[in-house]
């Protein structure tokens, strides 16, 4: 069985009929483009833009250490000592007028009489020695030498009852030695001191045939204090 090879029949047109028109394929549009921008005006719109989006810098606080210091001033350091002082004292309590015055005399005046109470008695037990010493032989110098330890007033009365010993010692040939055992202080202010001495005082003379003879004494001074020295302003024996 031969078969006959298939070829492409070609259709014949009928009479009248108009040839098919062929389909034409538009060709795609083409979206008109933008015209060109220079490079260089590219460049800064885009760095505008940038700019634009780019969130703010935050605000920073400048720290103590980069902050200049500016050296302090001694009227400065004077003021902040005069604040701390009154701190320290309205820390302590109120402020009464005339309070802290008050306090510093009486400090004051305290460590005055402390001081003469220290002082007083010592020359208080020089003078006795002196004073309440004598030698029938030297009468006037030893009158002169007592007389410097005593204030002026005192002197007067002290050179009166003197007078006592020139007519009577050298008749007796009297000497008396003076020797302060100890001493105290009886009342004190801050320029007058009374002290008390325990004074043995012993008494040679023809009297009592040239024995020696020895008085246990208690002797009060009243010392008072001028320029600076203590004077005797008075004796009282016991």
């Amino acid at each position: 069985m031969t078969q006959t090879p298939t070829t492409s029949t070609r259709r014949r047109r009928i009479a009248g009929e108009r040839r098919p028109a062929t389909e034409q394929v538009a060709p795609p549009t083409k979206k008109p483009s933008a015209p060109k921008r220079p490079a260089e005006k590219v460049e800064k719109v885009e760095k505008a833009e940038r700019a634009r989006r780019a969130p703010a810098p935050a605000r920073t606080e400048p720290t103590p250490e980069a902050t200049p210091k500016r050296p302090v001033g001694r009227w400065q350091l004077t003021v902040l000592a005069l604040v701390a002082a009154v701190a320290v004292t309205l820390a302590a309590g109120p402020i009464i007028p005339g309070v802290g015055i008050a306090a510093i005399r009486q400090n004051s005046e305290h460590d005055a009489v402390a001081a003469a109470s220290r002082t007083a008695p010592a020359a208080a037990e020089r003078a006795a020695a002196a004073i309440l010493a004598y030698d029938y032989e030297t009468l006037e110098a030893d009158r002169d030498n007592a007389a410097r330890f005593m204030t002026s007033d005192y002197r007067k009365e002290y050179l009166d009852t003197f007078g006592l010993v020139l007519d009577n010692a050298p008749e007796v040939k009297a000497v008396v030695e003076a020797q302060v055992r100890a001493s105290g202080v009886i009342h004190a202010d801050a320029d007058r001191v009374d002290v008390l001495l325990f004074v043995n005082q012993t008494t040679t003379s023809t009297a009592n045939e040239g024995e020696p003879q020895t008085a246990l004494n208690r002797v009060r001074m009243t010392m008072e204090q001028q320029n600076g020295t203590w004077l005797v302003d008075g004796i009282t024996s016991y």
